[in-house]
């Protein structure tokens, strides 16, 4: 039977509408991604609980002082929120490994953002320290410690941004601010710190003399200078381009 002119238009019709159709499924199917899972913080315990939890993001909503280190050993994203964590009492305790306020271990991947203060009692403990291989991203906020700001004994911290200072010097004889950032000697081969962003009080990233006089945290491509009006502070900038 031959179909008329008519019922050609009209089965083209069906047909692209049904394409498209498809198309739409598939891409809305494409896009079902589950969102981050979020929960919201606002004491030491609860802290400490969704730190072992599942969520993808932990965020504070207020001010949190600890008592102990926050030890991570799973991947998440503390979100401080512009609140801070600090420490009133010594948490710095060579017997059990507590060194910081915060601390990335085995199997930890921690990404910190939010614009907040990781804040270390004075003459006690650093402010973040890596162990074990962990990972550590800063994205942005105010990171004080004693005699280090970060440590890293064995594992990775990636510096994006951030403000960095320290409290203490150390009693080594150096007298100055040389380990503000600092690998562990004995794992300098293993272990890295990597700087693109930040601004540094009295420590110059690109010219780090705890490992070594030259020995630069600044990738090629970025580059240091003084912080406009100051004459201590130095900041990781994108290199210009020759």
């Amino acid at each position: 039977m031959k179909l008329t002119k008519t019922k050609n238009i009209i089965i083209t019709l069906i047909t692209a509408v049904m394409l498209l159709a498809s198309v739409f499924v598939l891409s809305a199917c494409g896009n079902d991604e589950p969102k981050p899972k979020t929960i919201e913080v606002s004491t030491e315990e609860q802290l400490v609980s969704a730190i072992s939890g599942d969520a993808d993001i932990v965020k504070l909503t207020d001010n949190i002082v600890v008592e102990n280190t926050l030890q991570v050993s799973r991947t998440f994203t503390l979100d401080l929120n512009g609140k801070t964590i600090s420490n009133e009492t010594n948490i710095y305790n060579l017997d059990t490994n507590s060194w910081s306020i915060i601390s990335v271990r085995a199997n930890g991947n921690l990404t910190v953002t939010g614009n907040g203060t990781i804040h270390a009692l004075e003459n006690d403990c650093y402010a973040c320290d890596v162990i074990d291989g962990g990972k550590l991203v800063i994205e942005n906020g105010r990171f004080i410690g004693n005699i280090s700001a970060v440590y890293v004994y064995e594992g990775t911290a990636e510096i994006k941004g951030g403000e960095y200072s320290i409290q203490q010097l150390s009693d080594d004889g150096n007298s100055d601010y040389r380990f503000t950032l600092n690998i562990q000697d004995s794992n300098l081969e293993n272990s890295k710190i990597t700087v693109t962003g930040g601004t540094f009080h009295n420590f110059d990233p690109a010219n780090n003399l705890a490992e070594g006089p030259n020995t630069s945290f600044v990738p090629e491509g970025y580059t240091t200078q003084l912080k406009a009006n100051t004459s201590d502070v130095y900041e990781v900038v994108v290199a210009p381009q020759e």
